[in-house]
């Protein structure tokens, strides 16, 4: 055979073989991101993981509504650049990022001005849905999935607002306290939610949503607590898989309280007003004022810190685990 002949077929066989490599890579990003309710995928293929899987950490913003995008000195600013500085491997979020999210454009600008004072941050971040987030219900919807992007995992319906990712040795869920309507984490989204932890196989479970189950001050009766049985179901599947920590806004202030053995903590104000300290023995710890949390992971042991949005560290608390 000919020279020619040889470098002729060698060609052909190296692009067959590239066509080969993109129709699975293909079939492999579409797959990645069209899980259904039956199947819930754990970990996506884009998901940076941290150097070490068994030693991380992650920041945890909370209610961000009234910051102010061209304010130097704006809390939300500040606590990115304190967040940046102590470089978490992850940002979690927990509702309310802006004022209104009606379905018109102004909210897509609102949301464009806080992408740009988390920018430092914000390719570490993960966003949950608040209910100043949803104003504009299904419309607010389309926005959100617009704005960002978000693992694709959840139920039917919930693309981008209910889902879950593996990190490191930890499993992270988001659900959904607003849809289809406040006050309540549905059937539909507990359903998933017991599917998606009796696959889970790592030992650490972190969950968010933005109302309290079990609201200390100012928004009780204005959270999960509103609908109790939805509430209760939704608790015992937590108590069921063991879940390490539950992490809510909604309420501005801070707060940890144990419920059953769960941990609930509340980061409820970055950047928004404040809300009264609740009654003596509603919570373990409190704080009024703008905060964010930091959580470190060392394998089994869990440390939740709490600091003031200019780096002052307020609270540490290490997670018993049985």
């Amino acid at each position: 055979m000919s020279v020619y002949k040889k470098t002729l077929i060698f060609l052909l066989f190296v692009a067959a073989l590239g066509v080969a490599s993109f129709a699975v890579l293909r079939h492999y990003k579409k797959s990645a991101n069209s899980q259904s309710l039956s199947s819930p995928s754990q970990i996506l293929s884009t998901e940076a993981q941290p150097a070490s899987p068994d030693t991380f950490s992650f920041a945890v913003i909370g209610d961000s509504q009234e910051f102010n995008a061209g304010d130097k000195k704006g809390s939300l600013k500040k606590a990115v650049s304190n967040i940046q500085n102590s470089n978490p491997d992850l940002v979690m979020t927990l509702g309310d990022l802006v004022s209104s999210c009606d379905g018109d454009n102004s909210c897509r600008n609102e949301y464009d001005n806080w992408k740009q004072v988390m920018q430092p941050i914000l390719d570490k971040t993960k966003e949950v849905q608040g209910n100043h987030d949803r104003a504009g219900k299904d419309k607010a919807d389309k926005i959100w999935q617009d704005e960002f992007n978000l693992p694709t995992n959840g139920p039917a319906d919930y693309s981008e607002l209910t889902y879950s990712f593996d990190f490191g040795n930890s499993h992270f869920i988001v659900l959904d306290s607003q849809k289809p309507e406040d006050h309540a984490i549905d059937e539909i989204q507990r359903k998933w939610l017991e599917q998606d932890l009796f696959s889970n196989k790592l030992e650490n479970i972190f969950v968010f949503y933005h109302e309290p189950a079990y609201p200390v001050s100012s928004k009780i009766n204005e959270s999960l607590d509103v609908k109790k049985d939805d509430r209760d179901a939704l608790w015992n599947i937590f108590k069921k898989y063991n879940v390490t920590a539950v992490f809510s806004g909604h309420e501005h202030i801070a707060s940890r309280k144990n419920i059953d053995g769960i941990y609930q903590f509340i980061i409820g104000n970055t950047d928004s007003f404040n809300h009264n300290l609740p009654k003596s023995g509603m919570a373990e710890y409190s704080y009024k004022g703008h905060h964010y949390a930091t959580v470190t992971v060392k394998g089994k042991e869990v440390t939740a810190k709490v600091h003031k949005v200019d780096g002052i560290l307020l609270d540490t608390f290490v997670m018993p685990r049985q």
